[in-house]
């Protein structure tokens, strides 16, 4: 049951952040519950996630954005450490 909202005790079911219907899970970037009716599936990552309305308008619902910036992480500080070797065998003469 991952992802799903469970219920506890005599607690009613949980109510959605945007329309008050019955929540089926939360959003995938604000983590407010949301129903099917108010959210949108994501594009372009290997799961698929829900987002709610909002922020949907808010950042659309691609994940790629969220990918490059990982990427950046990675590739600036490789490239950077490149620059670097090659700036230091260029200075010690051995290019």
């Amino acid at each position: 049951m991952t992802g799903q909202l469970q219920h506890v005790g005599d607690d009613g079911p949980v109510a959605c952040a945007i329309c008050r219907g019955d929540a089926v899970g939360p959003c995938a970037r604000c983590k407010r519950p949301v129903c099917g009716d108010c959210c949108v599936l994501t594009e372009g990552g290997a799961k698929t996630f829900a987002i709610c309305l909002r922020c949907d308008e808010r950042g659309g619902r691609s994940v790629l954005p969220g990918w490059a910036i990982v990427a950046s992480w990675v590739l600036v500080p490789t490239f950077g450490l490149a620059a670097l070797v090659v700036l230091l065998a260029w200075l010690t003469g051995r290019v």
